[in-house]
C-alpha cells in the first residue's frame, strides 16, 4: 500500500481561467504598436529630427527630448532615456476597463562609444 493519499475531491488552488483582462490588454497594445510605428516613421522621414533628438541627448537636455518625440504626433506621454549607446521609448496603454494594461519598450541604437 502507498504511503500517500490523494483526496478524492482534490480542487485545482487557482481560480477558472478568464481571459476578458488578457484580451483587453491584448487590444490596447494595438494602440502602442501604433504610437510605436509613428514616432519610427517620423524620425525616419525627418532626419534633422533625428540630429536634433541625438544632439539634446547628449547635452542631457531632457525637456528638448520629449519636446521632439512629442512632435511626432504621438498623442500619449511617451518616456525618454538615453545613453551614449542607445535611445529608450517606453510607451503605456490603458484598457477599456483598467489602468497600466500594457508598457512597449523600444531599445534603439544610435552610436557604439
Amino acid at each position: 500500500m502507498s504511503e500517500y493519499y490523494l483526496h478524492p475531491y482534490y480542487r485545482n488552488p487557482y481560480p477558472q481561467v478568464n481571459t476578458d483582462y488578457f484580451k483587453q490588454s491584448l487590444q490596447a497594445y494595438h494602440t502602442l504598436f501604433d504610437q510605436a510605428k509613428t514616432i519610427v516613421n517620423h524620425l525616419l522621414s525627418h532626419p534633422e529630427k533625428m540630429r536634433n533628438l541625438m544632439s539634446s541627448a547628449q547635452e542631457n537636455e531632457q525637456d528638448e527630448v520629449d519636446r521632439i518625440i512629442k512632435s511626432t504626433g504621438v498623442p500619449s506621454d511617451v518616456k525618454t532615456t538615453y545613453t551614449p549607446n542607445s535611445v529608450t521609448f517606453t510607451l503605456y496603454a490603458d484598457a477599456d476597463n483598467f489602468e497600466n494594461c500594457c508598457t512597449l519598450t523600444m531599445n534603439l541604437v544610435w552610436g557604439f562609444y
